[in-house]
Formats: structure tokens, C-alpha cells, sequence
């Protein structure tokens, strides 16, 4: 799990939360003039007891570094190691007497789409996410804000989407596709092992992916909708598959 790199935080609740959890931060900033509310002070003094550098700058040098929001106080950079290989996280996976469950992301582009589906993948308990290699990381300050950090709770796999997907498969886990002549999600069977194919925003799933799904399954609209969001999308069918397990148990 190498390939370590920062993100830049600038939520107070998600870098209070991931101080928390003991992730490990570079430095944090902290403006000199910061009115010290009891977040703040928690901060300080957690980053204090790990003796991660708090570098106080003034307000205007703060607010420059700032890339979604103007009035943050408080920003840390996070050492983020969030990379996995399929075979490690699959071993991982089953050595904790988990059943795997995985969302694929064929070629996302947008960061609020991304954190929105890694902020509900994290509530129902989604452990991996797969997505085709990249020059442009998916855990960046944006994704990691509207995620409530959930961005880094969620084991990253980057690889070639077809190769995963074949992998997957021989692992016995169902590969399931969106696709708008598929059979109606709330008919299908999606408890057990399973992945869910994310499509882009604009074209959605691409062909080649389609052919490769075991099962195609669609979400039911009036006339006149061609889709919804992909991060609604996606969050109609991961809490599907949490109803139909909760109510086998």
C-alpha cells in the first residue's frame, strides 16, 4: 500500500474525526488569528500529543492555501496511503470473515459525484472500491469534504476495470451492471458477494464494461428522465442490497 501523497482537509469535523482514527497528518496549519472553539482547541491538542507540526501563518496565507472554502481556520495535510491491490484487499477481506462487496467506477469525473457515493458506500458498509488507473487521484480536499472523510475509509483499488472484473469473478463475486433495459433492481437478487458498475456521468456505463457484467439491472422512471445522478443511482442499489440482506438475517 505505497504510493503515498498528501490531501489537503479542510473540514474541521473530518480532520478531527481522522486525527481520531490516528491517521497520520504532515503538518496543520492553523491561522494566527483562529477563534479557539472547542474543535479547534480539540485539534491543537490532539496534534499536540501525536507531535505533528502546527504551524501557525497568518489569515491571508491561510485563506490562499484555502480550495473550497474562504473561512476555514484550522487545515491539515494528511498522509494518505489509501492504495490496494485487488488480491490484497480480497485476502484482507476474508481474513475478517467479511463478504465483499465492491462499487466500480468506470471513469467518474466529478469529485462531488465521487464523495457523495464514497460518503453512502462507507454507511452501508461497501469494502472497496475499484477504479482504472489515473493521473488524477479520487481522494483529493473536495471528494475528502463531501465524504465526511469516508474517501479514506474505503480501501482504493486501481487497475484495468476489465481485469477486476474478471478477477471478481472467479472469486464468485456477481458483477452487476445499470443499464436501462436490465431487469427492475427491487426484482433482482443481489444478496452474496457482489459489485455494482458505476457509470460516467455523461455516457454512463461504457460497452465494453456492459458485456462483461454477469446481470444488468435498471432503476424504474416516469417517462421524459433518461437517468438519474449516478451518486442517487448508486445509492438506490447499494441500500437495496442492504434491505434484501438485513431481511434474510
Amino acid at each position: 500500500m505505497a504510493k503515498q501523497h498528501f490531501i489537503q482537509i479542510e473540514s474541521k469535523n473530518a480532520l478531527l474525526e481522522l486525527l481520531k482514527e490516528g491517521r497520520e497528518f504532515e503538518r496543520i496549519y492553523l491561522a494566527s488569528t483562529a477563534y479557539r472553539d472547542d474543535k479547534t482547541k480539540e485539534i491543537v491538542e490532539l496534534a499536540s500529543q501525536k507531535k505533528i507540526p502546527i504551524i501557525r501563518v497568518p489569515r491571508k496565507t491561510l485563506t490562499r492555501r484555502l480550495k473550497a472554502s474562504n473561512s476555514e481556520s484550522v487545515v491539515g495535510m494528511m498522509i494518505s496511503q489509501n492504495h490496494w491491490s485487488l488480491d490484497e484487499l480480497l485476502e484482507s477481506i476474508y481474513s475478517e470473515n467479511k463478504m465483499p462487496f465492491f462499487l466500480v467506477l468506470d471513469n467518474l469525473k466529478y469529485s462531488q459525484n465521487i464523495g457523495a457515493i464514497m460518503r453512502t458506500a462507507f454507511a452501508v458498509g461497501v469494502n472497496g472500491i475499484i477504479t482504472a488507473p489515473s493521473d488524477v487521484s479520487f481522494i483529493n480536499d473536495e471528494s475528502m469534504r463531501i465524504s465526511m472523510g469516508a474517501v479514506e475509509r474505503i480501501p482504493l483499488v486501481e487497475m484495468s476495470l476489465f481485469a477486476a472484473v474478471k478477477e471478481l469473478q472467479k472469486n464468485d463475486i456477481k458483477v452487476f451492471a445499470i443499464h436501462m433495459d436490465g431487469e427492475t433492481y427491487y426484482e433482482s437478487d443481489l444478496k452474496g458477494p457482489s459489485a455494482f458498475i458505476v457509470g460516467a456521468e455523461d455516457v454512463g456505463i461504457s460497452t465494453g464494461m456492459l458485456e462483461r457484467a454477469d446481470k444488468t439491472i435498471s432503476i424504474p422512471m416516469r417517462e421524459g428522465i433518461g437517468s438519474l445522478n449516478v451518486s442517487v443511482s448508486a445509492a438506490v442499489l447499494m441500500y437495496e442490497k442492504l434491505r434484501q440482506e438485513v431481511t434474510i438475517k
